[in-house]
């Protein structure tokens, strides 16, 4: 059963709460905030002055599995009970965003997939109500998942005995991987802002050229994943689905990369102060990562 609301109703509400719910400052960063050459506009200009880091969201729905023959539900080497929640990653036939997030992380630890344990528009509405949106959402961080075994869409599942124990299965092998409760992820987000060290202006700062390097590294990710790929094909291994010659998106991988790098700099074309930062990793984060970008700052 899918989702009954949107994908955007759904980072809106969480978003909205984890700005109350997270134990340290957190401050959305939406480039309709910054109104520049407006007095009193945008953010509290004392914010980029803050010890903090940054925090990155990729939402996710989550289908509701409720019949035996589930796709998944179908492989042996899990315990996941009906029904069960699943959402999905991206082909990396389609996009390259998996890639682009365990490089994010790499340069910004906060960076996490979430997703809903719950799929109705009733149980939005009452968490929305309770505000126990963010409570009832799970967290997972790209390098749980780790690279991608191949271009095929994969999906992390999970049900509620699993999450308990924060477990949780990716798919297709249905490997066991870490999945953070609210509870633990709120702490891992506090515990990062603790061991920051600058003021959250330079953190962001910094990050203009680690972006770049991040792209460049997703890119050999990806052509090392696809070398492995075609050597195991002729070699010691035929993977489940053949390929009589090299797939048409491995051909095109470069010019997407070059194209992304495009995209960067056309972002960053000058160095932002103030405000403009704000604007900047914000566009970085949703134009480029996919991601909702959050500052996490500690209490004054």
């Amino acid at each position: 059963m899918k989702a009954e609301f949107s994908e955007f109703t759904y980072g809106f509400s969480l978003v909205n709460e984890l700005a109350k719910t997270l134990s340290c400052t957190a401050v959305p960063i939406f480039p309709s905030l910054i109104q520049e050459g407006k007095e009193g506009g945008g953010y509290d200009a004392k914010l980029l002055s803050k010890i903090g880091t940054i925090l990155n969201l990729q939402f996710k729905l989550s289908d509701c599995m409720i019949a035996p023959n589930a796709r998944e539900y179908r492989v042996r080497g899990h315990n996941l009970t009906l029904p069960y929640y699943r959402f999905g990653i991206t082909s990396e036939r389609i996009s390259e965003q998996h890639s682009l997030l365990l490089e994010l992380e790499d340069i910004q630890p906060l960076t996490f997939y979430v997703a809903p344990k719950f799929h109705l528009n009733d149980e939005i509405n009452a968490h929305w109500s309770s505000h126990s949106v963010s409570q009832e959402s799970v967290y997972v961080k790209p390098s749980s998942i780790g690279d991608l075994s191949d271009p095929y869409s994969h999906s992390v599942c999970f049900d509620r005995p699993a999450v308990g124990k924060r477990r949780a299965y990716f798919f297709s092998d249905a490997k066991d991987i870490e999945i953070l409760p609210f509870h633990h992820f709120s702490e891992a987000v506090m515990a990062e802002v603790i061991r920051s060290t600058k003021p959250l202006e330079t953190s962001i700062g910094e990050m203009r050229e680690k972006y770049r390097i991040a792209i460049q590294n997703a890119r050999q990710r990806e052509r090392r994943r696809t070398e492995e790929e075609i050597f195991d094909f002729r070699g010691t291994k035929v993977p489940t689905i053949s390929y009589s010659s090299e797939p048409q998106y491995l051909l095109n991988l470069p010019n997407s990369f070059d194209r992304t790098l495009e995209r960067l700099d056309e972002l960053l074309t000058h160095r932002a102060q103030g405000d403009e930062m704000f604007r900047q990793i914000a566009q970085v984060s949703t134009g480029i990562f996919g991601t909702q970008a959050i500052a996490v700052v500690q209490q004054a």
